[in-house]
């Protein structure tokens, strides 16, 4: 049986996984929906089929892409792809204000050498990449099941936000994210 939700740790998986999954899901979907790569009409099954045809020709085409939508489709485009892309974009974020902290490791690249330096950046790099891989393993959660669920929750907000309706702004997206949650209490 499962315990009691811990409050903070829900609170802390909606604001650092689940809200910006609404804001990437819906820039992502509504970037594909103006572009009629997606239909607005269509389901979830069929969304979900369609992006999976769009990560099999996303290799072959030479189409306009943006760099979000080319980072998703190689994490493996949908929920998951998306979940790790975000986590990927967190633990970088952390490592370069963390060196920008501490310039002191500036002296401690120089004395190590390039070739050291180098090896040592691309081991580092392709840690990040496995853990942003791991994505649900990264999260500081006492309940993995309730950030995968936030996560899920905030992904298909967002694909809704951007199916329903055209959000021209980040506030937009909010207001409507806020729309639909309380819909949902009702």
């Amino acid at each position: 049986m499962i315990g009691p939700v811990n409050l903070l740790d829900l609170l802390q998986a909606i604001v650092m996984l689940g809200l910006p999954m609404v804001v990437l899901s819906w820039f992502l979907f509504s970037w594909m929906f103006e572009r009629g790569e997606l239909n607005r009409e269509d389901g979830h099954q069929a969304i979900n089929v369609r992006v999976k045809e769009l990560k099999k020709s996303s290799s072959t085409q030479s189409k306009e892409k943006n760099l979000i939508y080319d980072k998703w489709m190689w994490f493996g485009s949908g929920f998951y792809g998306l979940a790790g892309l975000w986590t990927l974009v967190v633990i970088e974020v952390q490592e370069f204000i963390g060196f920008l902290f501490n310039l002191s490791q500036l002296s401690d690249l120089a004395a190590n050498g390039l070739i050291d330096t180098l090896i040592e950046f691309l081991i580092n790099q392709l840690g990040n990449v496995i853990s942003a891989f791991l994505w649900f393993s990264y999260w500081p959660a006492d309940s993995i099941l309730v950030w995968v669920i936030v996560a899920y929750l905030g992904y298909w907000i967002g694909v809704e936000i951007g199916r329903r309706h055209k959000a021209d702004s980040l506030q937009d997206v909010l207001q409507l994210a806020s729309t639909l949650l309380s819909s949902l209490k009702k």
